[in-house]
Formats: C-alpha cells, structure tokens, sequence
C-alpha cells in the first residue's frame, strides 16, 4: 500500500491485489461494504496519519476509488470544506465596493505552483465543467478562475481543482489589476483542447 498526501486535505492511496490478499480480502468485500472492508478503510486513514500526518476528526469525507490497473487501484480521501477556503489570497487587502461583488460573485479562484497543473485539470474538467474561466499569471504563480453558469461549481469540479492546486481567495478583479492575463475567456476549453 503507497499513501501519498496531496496536501492537507488529501490523500491518495494506491492499493495492489497483494494488499488485499494479506488482508484476506477479496473484491465483494469492498463493493459491498462488509465489515472487512470497512476494516480496511480504517486502517488506511490510521496510516495515512501515521505516515503523512492526514488527520480526520469530524470532518465530511469524499472517498473515490478508481481501478488503476488490473491489479491495483487509487483511493483519492479528501476531506470536505464547504465554504472553507485554504489559501488567503491578495483579495483581501483590496479595498472598495469591488472587494464586495467579487466576494458575492460566484466566481472560483484557483492558485498553482505550475501551468502545466491547469492544463491537466483542464483535461479531467473539460467534459463536466459548464461556465467561463480565465488563467492569470502573479508573482510566479497561476490563478484559474471559474465562473459557472450554475449556482456554484459542482463538486467534482472542486474537488478535482484541489488534486492539481488549492482554492484562494484571491479576487479576479485584483488579478486584472496587478497580474498578467494569460486567457480571459474559455480558459478551460482552449486549454483541454488546444495544448
């Protein structure tokens, strides 16, 4: 079993046949959630906290588990944040009315160490996501905002944002200002399509 923290508020395990078979677990164990299964759940997230200091206490878990090969598969643990945001951006030193729309607004930032981070998410998004985006660039680093046509993106969307980046508060109105615009609009798409 390899666990891998993606960052506080996830882990991704990858789990081989052996795993299971020291475990003595075969795979209708874990499709219907039997006692040996939820053994296993709990002794991933003890070792996720013993290994790389992933701490659940009371919070929501979203658990999805892809078949990575035939003989293994990656369970991705994030733990749910609603309205929480991680990283405090630049957003809030902007001052004035403008500081108010973008907070109501229902607009999503994004922060990443890399592009190549967005052009991934792109890819993985590009079929699920509905809305306009645009890419910044700002001191080094890369903001995707998302503007959905929705009430606000879907959790797949998010939660598949957080494997590549962290959610920020900065605001795009700052962005324009005092960043470089890389894509104003369609941002999502030009990348999934055209890199």
């Amino acid at each position: 079993m390899k666990i891998e923290k993606i960052n506080d508020y996830k882990v991704k395990i990858t789990i081989s046949s052996i795993d299971l078979e020291e475990r003595n677990i075969d795979m209708n164990d874990l499709v219907y959630n039997s006692p040996k299964a939820q053994e296993l759940f709990w002794d991933i997230l003890y070792q996720a906290y013993v290994e790389q200091g992933f701490e659940v206490r009371d919070e929501q878990l979203i658990v999805e588990a892809i078949p990575n090969s035939r003989d293994t598969f990656v369970i991705t643990i994030t733990k749910y944040r609603h309205r929480q945001l991680l990283k405090p951006g630049p957003g809030k030193f902007i001052k004035g009315s403008d500081t108010k729309k973008a907070v109501k607004s229902k607009e999503v930032c994004f922060y990443f160490e890399d592009l190549e981070y967005v052009i991934d998410l792109s890819k993985r998004v590009i079929d699920s996501y509905r809305g306009d985006s645009s890419v910044y660039k700002h001191e080094g680093a890369y903001y995707l905002v998302l503007k959905p046509y929705d009430t606000c993106p879907s959790l797949l969307v998010e939660t598949l944002a957080e494997e590549y980046g962290t959610r920020c508060k900065t605001a795009e109105i700052y962005l324009k200002e005092y960043g470089k615009t890389l894509i104003e609009n369609s941002a999502v798409e030009i990348l999934a399509w055209c890199i």
